[in-house]
């Protein structure tokens, strides 16, 4: 196809047929496609403060779905297709950095109940991937391949605990984030974000924590 001419014939066209062609470029496209052709304009959007609610309710129904192995696509691995990801897996991978990243706006809008709420769906659901629940199927495959920058979602996540959780209830949800993070070399610095955001009765125990279960804090 003629690039020249394509675009010639685009510049003639309606909003409403051009809207129509995006429509079809969405469906026509995989995951890794449309993260690429669109990823920048939904960076850009921001959820209003009358939406928290709805991504508290699409946070449960991606749990749901989840557990239902909706995006469970297995498939015979050999020699030849073992670093084939499923598209299932990926737009299973997209959705959850969607919704981290919409919980993170939550926060910055101060909408910390709601933020916390969602987060701790999300929180719950990557931990059941990661000890191997049906829920997702490649070869290999983990939270790395979560979109966005794994750090900021925690650093949010934990400010808004901090906001709402009295002491033992931050304690509860905070320790497991952090032996969650030492399995990998404390590379999202969750202790530190613990620290920076805890008020002092919340730091008090998150020490005592630390010490009770002789949680060994390399990095900060």
């Amino acid at each position: 196809m003629d690039e020249d001419v394509l675009f010639k014939v685009l510049k003639r066209q309606t909003k409403a047929t051009l809207l129509e062609l995006l429509y079809s470029t969405y469906y026509e496209t995989n995951t890794q496609q449309r993260r690429h052709i669109f990823g920048g304009l939904i960076e850009e959007s921001k959820p209003s403060k009358n939406v928290a609610q709805e991504i508290t309710r699409e946070s449960k129904k991606f749990y749901k779905d989840s557990l239902a192995r909706v995006y469970y696509s297995p498939f015979d691995i050999n020699s030849k297709n073992f670093s084939h990801i499923p598209e299932e897996t990926e737009e299973w991978f997209e959705k959850l950095g969607n919704l981290l990243e919409s919980s993170t706006q939550l926060t910055k809008q101060k909408e910390h109940t709601s933020a916390v709420e969602s987060f701790e769906i999300l929180y719950e659901l990557i931990a059941k991937m990661e000890y191997g629940e049906e829920i997702v199927f490649a070869d290999e495959y983990g939270s790395w391949m979560i979109p966005g920058n794994e750090q900021d979602f925690l650093d949010a996540y934990i400010s808004s605990l901090a906001e709402v959780k009295m002491p033992d209830e931050y304690i509860k949800i905070v320790i497991p984030l952090i032996k969650r993070d030492s399995h990998s070399s404390f590379c999202n610095k969750v202790y530190s974000l613990a620290v920076k955001h805890s008020n002092k009765e919340q730091e008090k125990s998150l020490i005592e924590a630390i010490k009770e279960k002789n949680i060994k804090i390399t990095s900060r």
